[in-house]
């Protein structure tokens, strides 16, 4: 069976105009899983690096990707038998809008899968006429795939399915970590790209009073609005730079407790939780988007609101006070982590697939 994906591949680099993102590193995964299963894969790749141009040539530049893409599927499509579209909020209406009419002509079955909590996000943005659009054609795709469980959020719709994000990386034996005292939270991280939207700035705000000997380590790319400024002079954080994706599992098993505070609305089910969990490290995160689907709140993290530092202060001071409550986290953060491994779920995929391009 030959299936067409489409989607951002990630490239090698770790260029702040070109950051690896959680899209690409889910599409990548896709591409793997699916060709682990059998599939012959067919592969437009979406990634492309982002030029520091004006507005205008920006708005070009994208409008030559767009016909690129779609003259991709023209040529393509009639080979496959089915055209998988992974796409973010920014494609939503024009290409896979454009890509469904594409399969509507030449007979295929196309199957979309939103990152994060993108289309949704999207959706609600868009005014009626947008809307309308939306759902007389993307939305009617074949299969649907939705980071989140809400799937009530487009009831009604049994084209819909939920597919979770998910990971599968191994963490370091003890001995390779130090050994470290797995009881107390003296070592916090903060990994992603460094948008401040992100809540990097409360972040560090909220370290400032944490105790001596504890410590805030932040990885991640610089993106246009990152100010580095914020860590001079920081008495308890430090930016360790980008971490190569082989890194990621032995630097986050070194930490105890993983800092995701963002408040984009468009936040599915953050792949960096994911790996913090199957490291066997609980989070304190924000409640926005997907985030408290995966996060039980006192299971295997706690649950702040979004820019609340007083709120966040609160809940790290809570973790280095009650060790007790520490051991259960990291216990629910393991077994939350196995969870969101990829095999039953890609199976699961594969089987809808296959009986997609049958029927």
């Amino acid at each position: 069976m030959k299936i067409l994906l489409i989607g951002p591949l990630p490239r090698r680099t770790t260029s702040p105009t070109e950051p690896i993102g959680g899209a690409r590193v889910t599409f990548a995964e896709a591409v793997r899983e699916l060709d682990m299963r059998g599939f012959d894969l067919d592969i437009i790749n979406t990634g492309r690096p982002r030029p520091n141009l004006s507005r205008w040539k920006i708005l070009i530049y994208e409008l030559l990707t767009f016909a690129r893409v779609v003259w991709g599927v023209l040529r393509k499509a009639w080979r496959s038998d089915l055209v998988f579209l992974h796409m973010s909020a920014y494609s939503a209406l024009a290409a896979a809008s454009t890509i469904w009419a594409v399969c509507r002509i030449l007979r295929r079955p196309l199957a979309l899968r939103s990152f994060g909590d993108s289309l949704y996000f999207t959706y609600r943005r868009y005014g009626p006429a947008r809307r309308w659009l939306m759902d007389r054609t993307c939305l009617r795709s074949s299969l649907v795939y939705i980071e989140r469980q809400a799937l009530r959020d487009f009831s009604g719709r049994d084209n819909f399915r939920w597919l979770a994000n998910t990971r599968d990386i191994m963490p370091p034996q003890s001995g390779e970590t130090g050994g470290q005292d797995r009881d107390k939270v003296r070592r916090l991280i903060f990994m992603g790209q460094l948008r401040m939207e992100k809540g990097l700035a409360e972040a560090l705000e909220a370290c400032r009073s944490l105790p001596e000997g504890s410590h805030l380590q932040v990885f991640g790319p610089c993106m246009p609005n990152t100010d580095l400024s914020l860590f001079k002079g920081h008495p308890r954080a430090t930016y360790g730079g980008v971490l190569e994706p082989e890194d990621v599992p032995r630097v986050l098993s070194e930490h105890d407790l993983l800092l995701f505070l963002s408040y984009m609305g468009s936040e599915g089910t953050p792949g960096v939780i994911i790996e913090a969990f199957q490291c066997g490290v609980p989070v304190v995160a924000t409640s926005i988007g997907g985030v408290p689907e995966m996060v039980e709140h006192e299971e295997s993290g706690l649950l702040v609101e979004p820019r609340s530092v007083p709120e966040l202060k609160a809940a790290i001071e809570r973790l280095i006070n009650d060790p007790a409550l520490y051991r259960r986290l990291r216990q629910g953060a393991r077994e939350r982590g196995e969870f969101f491994r990829s095999g039953r779920h890609f199976d699961r995929l594969a089987e809808e697939l296959r009986g997609l391009a049958r029927k």
